[in-house]
């Protein structure tokens, strides 16, 4: 028999992801992240981002999207730079339900951030493109 927890390891290793939001609204962030079953570590600094980087292994890094706008270009240089090949999402907790929708909302810039609402789906898409091998990709496709 497994001891608590054990067995849950070995079918299924929770995703672990890193949220940078300096706004309230992240512990709901959390909140929902969590219930889909994700490791969620939320900071507010782009230097307390960048310590747990080198700490830790993460396997998505979330970016409120006006958080990011409003730090600049040596935010977005510096949080690449750190992201190497890991996934990294800008999302919106600003939802206008009667706008037109931008052609992309992958997240990939902080110009079309994921709407919240559809984070869930965003991170599922993230995580499973980075690791599929890229010849499966280009055979899927």
């Amino acid at each position: 028999m497994f001891r608590k927890g054990e067995g849950m390891n070995r079918q299924h290793r929770r995703h672990k992801l890193l949220c940078i939001d300096n706004h309230g609204s992240s512990n709901y962030l959390r909140f929902l992240l969590v219930r889909r079953g994700y490791d969620v570590d939320i900071v507010s600094f782009l230097c307390d981002a960048l310590d747990l980087m080198r700490a830790s292994t993460f396997d998505l890094f979330l970016v409120n999207e006006e958080f990011a706008l409003g730090s600049g270009k040596e935010f977005l240089r510096r949080l690449g730079e750190a992201a190497g090949p890991t996934p990294v999402i800008f999302y919106s907790n600003v939802i206008y339900p009667y706008c037109l929708r931008s052609a992309d909302q992958s997240g990939s810039t902080p110009e079309t951030p994921v709407p919240v609402t559809e984070l869930g789906e965003a991170i599922s898409r993230a995580l499973a493109a980075a690791t599929t091998p890229p010849m499966a990709r280009i055979n899927a496709a």
